[in-house]
């Protein structure tokens, strides 16, 4: 069923206007700054590190790092530095999982709403995420056992906004993209998703993010998104 992408600056209509009749076979979750708190965490790493290699971390190179895994961040900083890309890598992850390992928290209706899809369809998580934070993350979260299927940036040739991770969640489910529904809070994420072919729920969290998506939610506490989804078979 065809459905409209719209952005922050359109009319967000319902989502039963939205989707109609369409109901999804399965649902596809972004881990950071969706499901887990962590988006701050990842800014200040690679404002950590950044402060470390002597790179201006201004309020531009971290809009252009939005979204982006260490795989695509690091070559980036190794090159405003002058040092060695796998080693900025390594440097990244290794501050990052420190981070998410002390602070790291699920964002608010998360375990809720998985736990309440779950009943209902299958469920997993397709995140830019190296696999080490991405496992850290949500065993931090609680989410260990709320997901059929995980797939991180290690997992696939190619990071969001390709949609390489979102067909491996996918193809790991057993069900057809275009049967799956994605939710997503950035810019590379939805486009990944969409690129994949799936229906994109976009879910408000920064100012500086506008994602194409199906339709828009302002927290995964939505009490239109719950009672959409209570409707479901």
């Amino acid at each position: 069923m065809p459905t409209r992408l719209v952005g922050y600056a359109g009319t967000p209509s319902t989502l039963t206007d939205t989707f109609g009749s369409w109901r999804p076979q399965a649902v596809v979750f972004d881990c950071d700054g969706l499901l887990m708190d962590t988006e701050s965490l990842w800014v200040q790493t690679q404002r950590i590190v950044c402060g470390e290699l002597g790179v201006y971390f201004d309020t531009n190179l971290q809009h252009q790092l939005v979204g982006l895994p260490a795989s695509r961040i690091g070559p980036l900083m190794a090159e405003r530095s002058g040092t060695d890309p796998d080693a900025v890598i390594t440097q990244l992850l290794d501050v990052n999982e420190r981070l998410v390992r002390e602070s790291g928290k699920p964002m608010p209706g998360a375990r809720e709403l998985v736990t309440f899809l779950g009943a209902k369809v299958p469920l997993a998580v397709a995140s830019n995420s190296a696999r080490r934070i991405l496992d850290v993350a949500l065993s931090r979260g609680d989410f260990d056992n709320g997901f059929a299927a995980t797939v991180s940036s290690d997992d696939v040739p190619r990071p969001k906004p390709a949609p390489d991770v979102y067909l491996a969640a996918a193809n790991a489910l057993g069900v057809g993209p275009q049967n799956c529904l994605a939710f997503e809070d950035s810019e590379a994420g939805a486009a990944a998703a969409g690129a994949a072919g799936m229906k994109v729920i976009a879910v408000s969290q920064t100012a500086s993010q506008r994602p194409l998506a199906h339709a828009l939610c302002d927290s995964l506490e939505s009490e239109e998104l719950l009672a959409w989804v209570a409707a479901w078979p």
